[in-house]
């Protein structure tokens, strides 16, 4: 009978909500698209890996064509997306304006868990605190009548990812699962949640939609906040776990934590308790600043090295781009001084640059066996720090393959892009990464590990890290 009264109340889903926002003529999205071309073509550093030129000219020749009736700015970015996809750049991002993101989370009704990605299914991670609406690890077979299967393929269609990234592609969806379901259905009061537990049972649940501040209480954390970089001695496999959740100085700055201090206590505790090997874990990790990586690897090194053999950028002559079109400062300063003069739209950075020289491994590094952990969220610094580790023979890659491709990716500084009639927010990466060393990758992949491990609805059911559990088993084998 509950559900007899809830159900309608659901307002159960069959396709796609029409839009947030006003409608915008056809001729001034067709003006942004134009503009947003213009700007892809004169300053992305690699538009043309995947798709040639005319190839991407034909992609977006049809999207202008199709515009033909008004839409709101976020079926315009949804008509977008696929354009942008097939460019294969992660770091290539398009963004609905942040005053009507702000508007819209704040008055739509979200969905009151989180999810994760197993094996092409959808299960519930966690709900908000004091929820107790699923059993644990619970498969999601629908939600308002709409199947986990037609989700995961709706909410793909906003995500890009390099090349042909399957693990950064679940990543972002699992990252992004509310807002990607409200962007696709739209917001409803209540919503019914069909699920299969572990043990095989079905189950129907109905659960009220939240607001965005009633979520940011509910995850509102109590006492003090974990440090992004944490380590734990695991005394049975002697082996020293060291979480780096993010290699973004910026971030570990505001976080409280001093990265060279904390490096140097690591090593010492490696030395202190004789550890066997050292895991490094980056899942979910990331980071603009290579020089993160590089100090990182320092740490474990054992030889001279380097991260890139190469850096290239195409936006030499920022009067040649269009007005809408913003680069940072620092980044047209450096061009002249860093960079040999452009071949073919293209400029390779000088070979006597610091970036392209060899690092001398600290002092004190870690001379053990070591492991990198990666998955689809393990992606620029990191993942290059994961290449690295990986290709010299310095570490075993464990986990999934790296959200950032293997043999070629961008990042660095970003020109932003601003669509006048939309309110479209367009980054636009600056410099072309050519990782160090030679990788066994397929061109449209990343790196890849040399034992693929991932979790486990067992494991989201029980409350444990089944990679983790999987590869400290190993380590203790193994010695």
């Amino acid at each position: 009978m509950v559900l007899l009264v809830c159900v309608p109340l659901a307002l159960v889903l069959r396709g796609q909500h029409g839009g947030f926002g006003s409608l915008i003529y056809p001729e001034k999205l067709r003006a942004d698209a134009e503009l947003l071309r213009s700007a892809i073509h004169l300053a992305h550093p690699d538009p043309y890996r995947f798709i040639t030129r005319g190839e991407l000219d034909w992609a977006f020749d049809q999207l202008i064509d199709s515009l033909r009736e008004p839409l709101t700015a976020d079926r315009f970015l949804r008509r977008m997306m696929p354009v942008l996809a097939r460019i294969g750049d992660s770091r290539l991002r398009a963004d609905l304006d942040s005053s009507l993101v702000d508007r819209v989370m704040s008055e739509s009704l979200l969905l009151p868990f989180t999810v994760r990605l197993i094996d092409e299914g959808l299960y519930i991670n966690a709900e908000l605190k004091g929820f107790r609406s699923f059993a644990p690890g619970s498969r999601i077979i629908s939600i308002n009548g709409l199947s986990a299967e037609r989700i995961i393929r709706d909410l793909s269609q906003w995500v890009a990812v390099d090349g042909a990234n399957e693990s950064g592609r679940r990543h972002q969806v699992q990252e992004r699962f509310s807002w990607l379901f409200l962007l696709t259905y739209g917001s409803v009061n209540s919503y019914l949640v069909e699920t299969e537990t572990v043990n095989g049972d079905r189950r129907e649940d109905v659960v009220a939609g939240l607001r965005q501040e009633e979520i940011d209480n509910s995850l509102k954390p109590s006492g003090l906040a974990l440090h992004p970089w944490r380590s734990s001695w695991d005394r049975e496999s002697a082996a020293l776990w060291v979480s780096l959740t993010t290699l973004d100085p910026e971030g570990l700055k505001r976080s409280g934590q001093k990265p060279k201090a904390f490096l140097e206590a690591v090593l010492k505790e490696a030395r202190t308790e004789s550890a066997k090997a050292l895991v490094l874990d980056l899942r979910g990790a990331d980071g603009r600043e290579l020089g993160m990586a590089e100090w990182v690897f320092a740490s474990i090194a054992r030889e001279p090295f380097r991260l890139v053999q190469g850096i290239t950028v195409r936006a030499t002559q920022p009067h040649a781009l269009p007005g809408a079109v913003r680069l940072p400062d620092e980044f047209v300063a450096s061009v002249d001084r860093n960079y040999l003069p452009p071949q073919q739209g293209s400029a390779s950075l000088r070979p006597d640059d610091p970036r392209l020289a060899l690092v001398t491994p600290d002092r004190e590094a870690y001379g053990g066996r070591v492991y990198v952990v990666c998955d689809g969220g393990t992606r620029d610094a990191a993942a290059l720090l994961a290449m690295i580790a990986h290709r010299t023979g310095r570490a075993r890659l464990i986990g999934e393959e790296t959200a950032t491709n293997a043999h070629s990716f961008t990042g660095g500084r970003t020109a932003t892009v601003f669509a006048p009639n939309s309110g479209l927010r367009l980054e636009i990466p600056l410099l072309r990464y050519i990782p160090e060393g030679e990788s066994d990758a397929p061109p449209d992949r990343g790196e890849q590990p040399k034992h693929r491990v991932q979790p486990t609805p067992d494991a989201l059911a029980n409350g444990r890290d089944g990679v983790r559990s999987a590869l400290l088993r190993m380590i203790r084998e193994l010695h």
